[in-house]
């Protein structure tokens, strides 16, 4: 038996003991996923000016979003609030996959590792695998590549909608307390512009699933200067600002 750690022993076998879809629900999603990792607020807000309607409910022990039907630019598609974590969001992800999505846009903020202003915007075409969902999904390794011709689509979509961003490298950790100042400039040395909590997790899963997958960050606290952390305003701007945006964003995709 290997001596290596069980998270580094990746199972292949496309068939789980519980499958996503095992209640058999009566949903059907539609294909294009907004997974919007904002307050229900910011969203109930969003949806008193978007036609919408409710298509299903996500039921956990400890959070049971809606599942909404919005439509933007004469397009149906589905939107959902995204949970805090690697493990819970590519848990419910997964379930949206699998009744219906294959084509998802999460957006959400994350914290900077560079001097950068807050509420900017950004499109990772790799994460660093700092978290542990992403081995359950992928083989082993550092890092989670983004880049595809979806990606390339949502970056032509942005600029031609005259917005400014970059394509980054963003740092995925499950230890939101444990980002010591080693780990920063590690992680600055290879190239990580921002911190976050579930990039290449839901990354990886999508790859597995074989779906469409990119996702838009937006600048909130500051962790450049390891001396001085600033948790500035959190991104909040940036969070009914991303739902116009983003939705915007996947309608013309």
């Amino acid at each position: 038996m290997s001596e290596k750690p069980f998270i580094l022993d990746f199972d292949n076998d496309q068939h789980a003991v519980l499958e996503p879809e095992v209640e058999h629900l009566p949903f059907k999603f539609h294909s294009k996923l907004l997974y919007a990792f904002v307050p229900a607020s910011d969203i109930e807000n969003f949806l008193k000016s978007v036609p919408h309607k409710v298509l299903g409910k996500y039921d956990t022990i400890s959070f049971q979003p809606n599942i909404y039907e919005i439509e933007i630019n004469h397009e149906k598609m589905t939107l959902c609030q995204a949970p805090l974590g690697a493990a819970a969001a590519t848990m419910l992800l997964d379930w949206l996959i699998a009744y219906g999505v294959k084509q998802v846009l999460a957006f959400g903020n994350a914290g900077a590792i560079k001097e950068l202003p807050e509420n900017a915007m950004f499109l990772p075409v790799k994460a660093i695998r700092g978290e542990g969902t992403s081995f359950y999904y992928k083989e082993p390794g550092q890092f989670i590549d983004m880049r595809s011709n979806y990606l390339n689509e949502i970056g032509k979509v942005i600029t031609d909608m005259n917005l400014d961003y970059d394509e980054i490298t963003t740092w995925t950790t499950d230890g939101f307390f444990r980002e010591t100042s080693k780990k920063v400039k590690q992680f600055q040395k290879l190239g990580a512009v921002t911190i976050e909590m579930e990039c290449a997790a839901i990354a990886a899963c999508a790859q597995f699933r074989k779906v469409e997958f990119a996702q838009i960050l937006f600048t909130a606290d500051s962790l450049a200067n390891i001396e001085n952390y600033d948790y500035r305003n959190w991104g909040h701007e940036s969070h009914a600002v991303g739902l116009d945006v983003c939705s915007q964003i996947l309608s013309r995709v």
